[in-house]
């Protein structure tokens, strides 16, 4: 299966899962930190949601007053989404040679979710033909992704980088380490990954606008609580895909505060959530980390 433009926005939808319908209307109160010491506000974190139905509407005062005295915008990876970009990424990781086919890597019990996905998506197993199993998840989470309205255009992080202006972007991660964490799983781990993905992809119940609503309402304990659930209750892959990349990410931080940038830093709302959020880690860092009402 060629690689398609929804391959990058597969990866974001993961750990941001959210791809049925919009939620209704709910005024916005999405979480803003900001981040202080002694002198005064030093810079900002905000949660993201990656991929949203259109029409969507998260902005308030605090966000872009925030943005507005920031100098620099943070994100996760500071290029823009290019699909051709992302395909080539893909292809260098995703392959190996001899590999059985998708149905006959997942648990016996998975199998028929796996086949209701492929009949629903279109897919079947020769269009995966030598596919390692994360990669295989990313373009199921994809395709039901596009497939249910989802638009990475209509997600945060384009229209933050129209609101920061002429101001630097910087990433956090590139896009080849990001998708480099997933081909370093190991086998077990990609194996939950692709099941608990057909799973989801599998269930018609609007789960994940749930996810948007805790969003909006700046929810973050309730974010915090969605990501122990799914692939991410697994422990290999819970500190592959979110604790480890946090502890990365808060020392980038830390040591860009010191340097004296002034940065907002966007990254998916289950970064910013919980005891192993980067608020928490930046706090324990010594920064003064308080919640912008």
């Amino acid at each position: 299966m060629g690689w398609k433009h929804w391959a990058l926005a597969a990866l974001a939808l993961l750990t941001a899962a959210c791809h049925k319908a919009a939620p209704p209307p709910l005024p916005a109160k999405v979480a803003l930190w900001e981040i202080a010491d002694t002198s005064g506000t030093r810079g900002w974190i905000f949660g993201t949601v990656h991929a949203l139905p259109a029409g969507v509407q998260w902005r308030r005062p605090a966000i872009d007053h925030a943005l507005a005295n920031a100098d620099r915008l943070v994100l996760e990876i500071a290029q823009p989404l290019d699909g051709n970009v992302a395909g080539v990424a893909l292809a260098r990781l995703a392959y190996t040679p001899g590999l059985p086919p998708p149905s006959a890597r997942v648990a016996m019990k998975y199998r028929a979710a796996l086949a209701k996905v492929y009949k629903d998506l279109n897919l079947t197993d020769a269009q995966f033909q030598n596919e390692e199993s994360w990669a295989v998840a990313l373009q199921i989470a994809a395709i039901g992704g596009e497939k249910q309205g989802m638009d990475p255009a209509s997600g945060v992080e384009p229209q933050l980088r129209k609101l920061i202006g002429g101001k630097p972007v910087a990433g956090l991660e590139t896009l080849d380490g990001q998708f480099g964490i997933f081909d370093t799983l190991p086998d077990r781990a990609q194996q939950t990954l692709l099941e608990q993905i057909t799973v989801e992809a599998a269930d018609d119940r609007d789960d994940e606008a749930d996810m948007v609503r805790l969003w909006l309402r700046g929810d973050d304990l309730g974010i915090a609580r969605e990501s122990q659930k799914g692939f991410l209750s697994d422990p290999v892959l819970h500190q592959a895909l979110l604790t480890g990349r946090n502890a990365a990410w808060a020392s980038q931080i830390d040591a860009m505060l010191k340097d004296g940038a002034a940065p907002f830093i966007a990254v998916g709302a289950a970064h910013v959530a919980g005891s192993d959020g980067l608020p928490a880690l930046l706090q324990a860092k010594g920064w003064l980390v308080r919640r912008v009402e």
